[in-house]
Parts: structure tokens; C-alpha cells; sequence
């Protein structure tokens, strides 16, 4: 029977397995604690604070100008944010599966996973350094961040296979997000408050308190992350190799895995799937606000309002969706949700009231957390777990594409129709037909079909 965590810094929410729905291992809660820790970058970094930050303070009125050796650019500060966040998506689609064939090479996936994340901690942490003109600095910082937070990921998923037996993943992926909710949700709460009311934390009046904020999810990754590194096993290699040799083997092993991929067509096929449908989950959490202040005008406490429910909906949301895929199977349970983000779609299309949106931040916590967790783990149960990095180094392809190609799409279907309404129902296209690819999933367990 597995005991309470006995380290100091492990919250009290799953100190007790009990508080989570069950017993589990000390590796199992250690690897959802790291869910806990680096969701603080998406939620205080990428979603709600910097974002402000960078558009008010950073860059001011106006267009900006960004001069490089022997050219200049001159953009808008929205444009700039979201050019940032697609080079960003861009640069981890193309190096995720080479680190994870590097880790499966060399038999360290725990190392790369450090690497990442020491990188995402410090970019963080420089991010306090950001203030009015340094938009240079404070884009290739915030995309080195992103470059951490993706990266390590690709590692932090394929532990997954070492932390819990096939049986198990659905609810061990599934808490994994809630903690991730839980986690990133409670300090953008204590954030805000820091930035509303700097008084109460003894800081004078002005961006301190906001770039203090920057410092607190350095602080909160690195330490809600060493659980992982201390209790979580992976797959000992036989002999150490050196990094050369591991890159060497690495490339060599990727297009090996690419091949091996399409031929094992359930896990080739829920690619494309996972491709199409996390398309619209990740437009509707990228554009949200955008819709929500064009279409409704909503001011920014409803907006921070409406991604702090979100975010603690999704940790009961995703609790449901373990439990929910135990009954009806993973293929099952992800229809249901597909069948949801429509039903979201069209409800968001026909909205006109701010207590509506409410109700829609409401909705996709409930089906978010829990259809990405279901997601990971069924994908884990498709593939080899003696190639686990690599082949989750494709699955960090599909869900960086998704974070250029939905967006684009909602941004261009606004401009040529003049309504981002128009924007929002098409995201169903996404739900549609990754819901008909899902279908010719076979839901059999771990066999590479």
C-alpha cells in the first residue's frame, strides 16, 4: 500500500491518494505533480499576464519596429505576440522527435526532461528583466520558455509508460491534468492578486508586482518538479553512451519510427485524428478572448474571470474523464467529448450575453483537461514503450501543428467574412472530422496494429 509522500513540498491535495480518487504510487504522484508545476507557465506566462504585459507595457502605442543586420520589421504588438507563439510552435515541431530519439538512444529521458525544464525555469525567471521598449528581449525569451515547457513535455509524456501499468493510464493521465489545472489556476490566482492589490505583499505601486509574477512560476516549476526527479523510474540502457553517439543513433532510429509509424495504423491513425480535433481545442483556447472581446466586449475581469473557472472546473472535469473512460472505453469517451466542443461551438456561435460566456468557459473545462489526458493515454497504449520519447515526439508534431494551423484559420475566416462568429463555428470542421477519424480507431488495448 503505498504511503503519503513524505517530502515537505508536496501538497496537501494528493498527499492522500484518497483526495484523488484512489490509491496510488509514489511515482504516479510524483509524475502528476509535474503537471502541477510547469501548467503555472501556461497559465501566468503564455495565457493571461505576459500577454498584457508585452501589449501595454512592453511594447506601448503604436506600431513597433524591430530592426535585425540589414533589415528592419514593423508590426503591431498582436501581431508580433502571435507571430512569436507560431515560430515557437514551429521550432518544437521540428526538434521534439529528434530529442525523444536522442533520449531513447541513450536510455535518459530524465536528463532531457531536466534540460527542458531548467530551460523553461529561466526563461521565466528572465522574463522579470521585461519592461517598456525591450520587445526584442522579451520575445526570444518568452519563445525560449515555450521551447522548454513543449519540449520537456515530449519526456514528461513518454514516462507515462514506466510510471503505470496500460490499465491505469487513463486515470493516472487524467489526474495528471487536473493537477495541471489545479496547480496553474491557484497561482495565476494568487498572481492576480499580487498585481491587483500590490499593497497586501509590501510592493510599491506599478509593473513590479507583475514581473514579480514571472519569478513565481520559476520558483513554483522548479520546486513542484523535483518529486519527478527523485521517484519516477525509466528504462535503464545496458551501457552509457555519449551524446554524439545517442544523436547519431537518435536520427538514424527517427526515420526507422517514421516508417514504423504508418505501419502501425491504429497509432498512425489517431495522429491524424488527435491532428484534426486538438485543431479546434487549441483555436478555442488561443482565441477565446479574442472572440470574447470583439463580439460580446467584455472587459478583462471577465475575461481573467472566465479562464480562472476554467481552469478549476478542469480539475473535477478531468477527474470525471478518467472514470468516464474506465466505463466506456478511451475511443468511446473522446467521441463524447468531440461531440461536446460542438455542441460548445454552437452555443458560442449563437451567444450574446456576458453571463453566456460564463457558461462557455464553464463547458470547455469540463471537456479540455479530460480529452487531452484520454488522448495521451490511449495514444500511449498504440505504440512501442521501448520507443515511447520518439513516438511522443510525434504527438508533440500534432499538437504544435495545432497551435499554427486552427488559429490561422479562425484569423483568416474573420478577415475575409468580417465576423470571428463565422470564425468559431468553423472550428467545428476540426471536431467533425477528427470525431470520423477516431472511428476507424480500434480501442483494443496495447497492440500495434
Amino acid at each position: 500500500m503505498p504511503g503519503k509522500v513524505s517530502i515537505g513540498y508536496v501538497p496537501l491535495i494528493i498527499q492522500n491518494g484518497d483526495l484523488l480518487g484512489g490509491k496510488f504510487t509514489q511515482a504516479e504522484k510524483a509524475w502528476c505533480l509535474y503537471d502541477w508545476a510547469n501548467s503555472s507557465f501556461v497559465t501566468t506566462v503564455v495565457a493571461a499576464v505576459l500577454p498584457v504585459f508585452f501589449v501595454g507595457v512592453v511594447c506601448g502605442s503604436g506600431p513597433v519596429t524591430l530592426r535585425f543586420p540589414g533589415f528592419e520589421f514593423t508590426s503591431n504588438s498582436q501581431s508580433l505576440w502571435g507571430y512569436a507563439m507560431s515560430l515557437a510552435a514551429l521550432l518544437v515541431a521540428i526538434g521534439a522527435p529528434i530529442f525523444g530519439a536522442v533520449a531513447d538512444a541513450g536510455g535518459k529521458r530524465k536528463l532531457f526532461l531536466g534540460i527542458m525544464t531548467v530551460t523553461g525555469i529561466i526563461a521565466s525567471a528572465l522574463l522579470f528583466f521585461s519592461g517598456p521598449g525591450l520587445v526584442g528581449f522579451t520575445l526570444a525569451v518568452v519563445i525560449l520558455g515555450q521551447i522548454g515547457f513543449a519540449g520537456a513535455n515530449v519526456f514528461y509524456n513518454s514516462l507515462l509508460v514506466y510510471v503505470t501499468p496500460p490499465s491505469r493510464r487513463d486515470i493516472i493521465s487524467s489526474r495528471g491534468f487536473a493537477m495541471g489545472y489545479l496547480g496553474g489556476g491557484l497561482l495565476l490566482a494568487l498572481n492576480l492578486l499580487m498585481i491587483k492589490q500590490p499593497g497586501l505583499f509590501g510592493i510599491p505601486e506599478g509593473t513590479l508586482a507583475v514581473r514579480l509574477s514571472f519569478l513565481t512560476v520559476a520558483l513554483w516549476w522548479g520546486g513542484f518538479s523535483i518529486p519527478l526527479f527523485k521517484k519516477v523510474p525509466e528504462e535503464e540502457k545496458s551501457s552509457s553512451i555519449s551524446f554524439i553517439r545517442s544523436l547519431r543513433q537518435g536520427i538514424t532510429s527517427l526515420a526507422v519510427t517514421f516508417r514504423s509509424l504508418k505501419q502501425h495504423k491504429n497509432a498512425f491513425r489517431f495522429l491524424l485524428s488527435f491532428l484534426l480535433y486538438n485543431d479546434g481545442i487549441q483555436t478555442i483556447i488561443m482565441m477565446a478572448t479574442v472572440f470574447g472581446k470583439a463580439e460580446l466586449g467584455l472587459d478583462s475581469s471577465h475575461l481573467i474571470g472566465a479562464l480562472l473557472l476554467t481552469q478549476f472546473i478542469g480539475f473535477p472535469g478531468s477527474i470525471y474523464y478518467g472514470r468516464l473512460a474506465g466505463k466506456l472505453g478511451s475511443r468511446k469517451a473522446l467521441l463524447v467529448g468531440l461531440a461536446g466542443y460542438i455542441a460548445v461551438v454552437l452555443y458560442a456561435w449563437r451567444m450574446t450575453e456576458t453571463w453566456q460566456f460564463w457558461i462557455l468557459a464553464g463547458a470547455v473545462g469540463l471537456l479540455q483537461g479530460g480529452v487531452q489526458a484520454i488522448s495521451r493515454s490511449f495514444y500511449s497504449v498504440l505504440i512501442p514503450r521501448e520507443h515511447a520519447s520518439e513516438y511522443f515526439g510525434f504527438f508533440s508534431i500534432s499538437s504544435r501543428f495545432a497551435s499554427i494551423l486552427g488559429p490561422l484559420m479562425f484569423a483568416v475566416i474573420g478577415d475575409i467574412t468580417g465576423s470571428t462568429r463565422n470564425s468559431i463555428i468553423s472550428i467545428s470542421v476540426f471536431f467533425i472530422a477528427g470525431g470520423i477519424l477516431l472511428l476507424t480507431v480500434k480501442d483494443h488495448g496495447n497492440q500495434h496494429a
